[in-house]
């Protein structure tokens, strides 16, 4: 498990984006998995950063998103798209995406870690995985 304070000095492989770090609380955990670092927060999955070369088209800032707040986070940072899927590909619907070559992907970029942050109740997903990487209790 690493914390954001850990990361650059735990990591095998840099993670993509880790100017973004900087905007994120020191608290947060990040795991990486292949080619991609899911970011956890309080008890959700916040974000997932990706760079690989299968699929680049997919490649950028992955966003935890309860599909009644798609529409509200696209208006506020409008370089947030849905996932654009080729018809074999099958995905969970609860996911927004930043793709990491869009002309303002620097400024979207910090804009969704700042709304992280801030516990923006638009910004992530509570899971039990989630809760136990963050020491966290989710009460239901």
């Amino acid at each position: 498990m690493l914390t954001a304070a850990k990361l650059n000095c735990d990591m095998k492989k840099p993670i993509p984006f880790d100017f973004l770090l900087d905007y994120l609380p020191a608290t947060v955990v990040i795991k990486p998995a292949i080619g991609m670092y899911y970011v956890y927060f309080e008890g959700k999955i916040v974000l997932i950063f990706r760079k690989v070369n299968k699929n680049p088209q997919h490649n950028g800032i992955w966003i935890a998103a309860k599909r009644e707040d798609h529409a509200s986070l696209k208006a506020e940072i409008p370089a947030v798209t849905d996932f654009e899927f080729g018809k074999d590909e099958v995905f969970e619907p609860n996911w927004l995406q930043l793709k990491d070559g869009h002309e303002n992907f620097e400024e979207a970029a910090i804009a969704l870690c700042e709304l992280a942050a801030r516990r923006d109740k638009r910004i992530g997903k509570e899971t039990k995985k989630a809760a136990l990487l963050t020491n966290y209790r989710i009460d239901h």
